[in-house]
């Protein structure tokens, strides 16, 4: 069952009366700094990819991945190989910059588009994966607004991962959804999902969560947050599920993918025509294992820690979907308003017509860690 994590207003209130004099230079928190429990985190990334100005998403802070995956030897249940391809991320922005709603660049939904492909005559099933140019990744709360195919049998996927024992996952199964509601797959990967082949079903860091809504309907925010000791999972600021054993401890980067193999016990399939996964955004609040984010440009910024320059994170607490109105799918943008993202490293975005242009980075930069962990 959901509990609601906060009132029904997605952010407004919360922005206008917190925002008005903050900068802030001492960090971005879960919960307000005057709550008896509160999570700081002192880096961000954030990507509006409705307004996307520019085919290279490296300079949005994420890179394409090109590889290839073949049949396991001896493998009696996979029918295909995998195959990641860059022709398969497509930047797919509304026509009209100045506004949040209406006709795509190519038509359909507008975001960044992860494709699967319908033809598999060679053996492979050819998909789409991005992950972060930041891959110093330590604890954090991060968000997406997605909405996933339509087509039956593909594995469309929102992860945090290190290596195959420190992984958190949000896994979609498009043949999970039907006319009345669909299913998220929670998982944290671990020595023990490691011990039997990579398979966390039946460990307790596996959870299928039932939802209320087809995925393949509309765009909704899918968010995890990560703290030392749990990793909780939300929908439209819904809580869903929380674990607290086998939480990750090392740094590294966040991914997106949409893929198939035609396995009957994950993805099944494969499709038989092309299919799409569109995000909308990324949001990150995290903290860094580089020291000279973590101490270096982090003391520079907040030489004292002051809690009136921790900036509150937003919760979206409705769909954030064209279809809730003209403005239906604007959330907040720290990286969109003036003077909220002092000595952040921020990519390149195209909605400067809503704030503050963020600075562009086109070097990938290895990046971030402190916690401020307060009770």
């Amino acid at each position: 069952m959901f509990h609601s994590a906060m009132g029904a207003m997605p952010w407004l209130l919360l922005a206008m009366s917190r925002f008005a004099n903050a900068a802030c230079e001492c960090g971005y928190s879960l919960n307000q700094t005057t709550d008896s429990n509160y999570a700081i985190f002192t880096e961000l990334m954030e990507n509006d990819f409705l307004h996307m100005d520019t085919d290279n998403i490296t300079e949005y802070g994420w890179r394409p991945q090109v590889y290839n995956v073949s049949v396991p030897a001896n493998n009696q249940r996979i029918a295909y190989g995998k195959e990641f391809s860059m022709g398969n991320i497509v930047p797919n922005p509304l026509k009209n910059s100045k506004k949040w709603s209406g006709e795509a660049d190519h038509g359909g939904d507008a975001g960044l588009e992860l494709w699967v492909s319908g033809d598999h005559s060679h053996g492979f099933v050819n998909g789409s994966e991005v992950v972060s140019v930041r891959d110093d990744i330590l604890l954090g709360s991060f968000r997406v607004g997605m909405k996933l195919s339509n087509s039956s049998g593909t594995c469309g996927a929102f992860f945090f991962y290190y290596n195959n024992s420190q992984e958190i996952d949000m896994e979609f199964l498009s043949n999970e959804f039907n006319s009345t509601g669909g299913a998220v797959n929670l998982v944290l990967q671990s020595p023990e999902s490691v011990a039997h082949g990579n398979d966390a079903a039946g460990t307790s860091t596996y959870k299928v969560a039932p939802l209320p809504f087809q995925p393949d309907g509309m765009f909704h925010e899918y968010r995890f947050d990560w703290t030392a000791d749990r990793v909780a999972f939300y929908v439209d600021g819904d809580f869903l599920w929380e674990m607290t054993e086998q939480i990750p401890t090392e740094g590294g980067g966040i991914f997106f993918n949409h893929w198939s193999n035609g396995d009957p016990k994950w993805s099944a399939g494969p499709p038989d025509t092309d299919t799409v996964m569109t995000l909308s955004y990324v949001k990150g609040y995290f903290n860094s294992t580089d020291t000279d984010r973590s101490q270096n440009a982090y003391k520079k910024r907040c030489p004292k820690f002051d809690p009136a320059k921790v900036c509150p994170i937003p919760a979206q607490t409705t769909p954030p979907d064209a279809s809730q109105g003209t403005d239906g799918a604007k959330t907040y943008f720290f990286s969109q308003q003036d003077d909220m993202t002092p000595g952040q490293i921020t990519y390149h975005s195209g909605a400067t017509l809503f704030g503050a242009p963020a600075v562009s980075i086109l070097v990938p930069l290895l990046v971030t860690l402190f916690s401020w962990t307060l009770a």
